[in-house]
């Protein structure tokens, strides 16, 4: 093949054709040659970014195991304590768990208790309330049959009441029977 920059001086047009074919013809087969390389080339890089990608798979499998081997191993141990610390914790919480019960059961029970004594004492005062009440009243019946005793002229006599009665009185009762007695001289 002749060089293309040594083009002859005394070249004709054909010969310029002919050169500027050969040219062509020489890129034509160097785009062949380099497109055919860069296609080897990107077939190589596919078959190895598959073989990285398989090699990656098996890396991150074969890690993805061993971690969760590893992290088995690692846990276990703090497992196995927690899981008896777990049931030593829970033990003691039953067993306050039936304190708090008869606590709480014994408190109901001398809450009940409390309310039954306070009833059965309201009961009582109300009873002794309402006896009070009464002779309470027989006292307040009496002080206007005392007051007019004490105003009048009167002694107690063998059980019955002697009057001093007033002749010009006023008669009392249904068929006039009783005279109103003399009123007491003051001392």
């Amino acid at each position: 093949m002749d060089d293309v920059n040594t083009v002859p001086v005394a070249a004709t047009p054909s010969d310029a054709i002919k050169a500027l074919m050969l040219l062509r013809a020489e890129m034509v087969q160097r785009e062949a040659r380099m497109s055919a390389t860069i296609n080897e080339h990107v077939q190589l890089l596919r078959q190895e970014a598959g073989q990285f990608h398989r090699d990656v798979a098996a890396v991150v499998e074969g890690a993805g195991t061993r971690i969760a081997r590893d992290a088995r191993e690692a846990v276990s141990p703090v497992a196995a304590e927690y899981g008896h610390a777990v049931s030593a914790t829970s033990a003691q919480l039953r067993s306050v768990g039936r304190t708090v019960w008869l606590w709480l059961a014994a408190i109901g029970t001398t809450l009940l208790l409390v309310v039954l004594v306070a009833w059965a004492v309201l009961g009582y005062y109300r009873r002794e309330l309402s006896a009070t009440k009464e002779e309470l009243q027989r006292y307040e019946d009496a002080v206007p049959v005392l007051q007019a005793f004490y105003a009048s002229d009167v002694v107690i006599c063998g059980g019955v009441v002697c009057t001093n009665a007033n002749p010009d009185g006023p008669r009392a009762g249904d068929k006039g029977q009783y005279r109103a007695a003399k009123l007491r001289s003051q001392p």
